[in-house]
């Protein structure tokens, strides 16, 4: 069976922004099985989207040899290599692989996942809609990868969705909020953080799971948030240092409010009506 090797090692955020040009490919070639390497916490999520024959990481033998040799007896088709770096590739291509392509990841105009589409030539295929909303639970994550992201008004939303603002989400009087945390984020607010987390120690696939069946979700310029308006949860992305023109997550949908101080979004903006 033919295969199709993928080199992407990337956060969460910029592999969610990578789907639909792996996802165009996976159409361009009839559904043709993947082998993605990279961070296999972060790769996991594509099972959500594509047929995945396997993951392996990058930093593992035998593909960590890939910076400085090749790995005589790779069976592929083709391999696509998002790096800035051409070791990789060019190693691939000493391995045996008849077709490698490579491509910087990063855009320098214009949307990532659009720059990322334009490298293999690929239109853009439907956003993705999986939310099956089954409860009414409001997932809200304070976190991200860096303090200047986070939004400083988390704690005074969660009590207001905890009063009268609950009827402009629409919610059942049995709904809940929940606020998150997962690794590696930063959280600004100690208050929150002694919330109940129903994400935290979760899988990417589990939260996924998760994100897939609430009510809505609001968050900062974060991979979780990028996931779940990829998904097609009702997403609120709070967008502060960081140009949403280029790294603003894609979602049916999604709502992207962005001041370049964060702290001039109000709580009030947060709470208009969900798409």
């Amino acid at each position: 069976m033919s295969k199709i090797l993928i080199v992407r090692a990337c956060a969460i955020g910029d592999f969610v922004l990578n789907l639909p040009a792996i996802r165009a490919l996976s159409q361009a070639r009839e559904s043709t099985p993947f082998v993605l390497v990279g961070y296999p916490s972060t790769l996991d999520l594509a099972r959500e989207f594509l047929p995945v024959a396997a993951i392996h990481s990058i930093e593992s033998q035998p593909w960590s040899r890939l910076f400085h040799e090749p790995i005589p007896g790779l069976e592929f088709d083709s391999a696509v290599v998002w790096m800035k770096d051409p070791t990789v590739a060019d190693n691939l291509r000493l391995s045996g692989i008849p077709e490698v392509f490579r491509a910087d990841p990063f855009p320098t105009n214009g949307h990532a996942a659009t720059h990322l589409l334009r490298t293999l030539n690929l239109s853009a295929p439907p956003l993705p809609d999986l939310w099956k909303r089954e409860s009414d639970e409001i997932i809200i994550h304070p976190g991200s990868g860096s303090a200047k992201k986070n939004w400083p008004y988390f704690e005074e939303l969660v009590s207001r969705l905890g009063n009268k603002a609950l009827s402009l989400w629409e919610r059942a009087p049995e709904g809940r909020v929940r606020v998150t945390g997962m690794r590696h984020t930063c959280d600004p607010h100690p208050a929150l953080s002694q919330r109940e987390r129903v994400l935290a120690g979760l899988t990417l696939p589990q939260v996924a799971q998760q994100l897939r069946r609430c009510r809505a979700y609001i968050g900062n310029d974060s991979g979780i948030t990028h996931l779940a308006a990829y998904l097609g949860c009702p997403t609120i992305a709070l967008f502060g240092p960081t140009d949403p023109r280029t790294w603003g997550p894609l979602g049916r949908r999604s709502r992207i409010i962005w001041k370049t101080n964060l702290e001039d979004i109000s709580v009030d903006e947060v709470l208009l009506p969900l798409p």
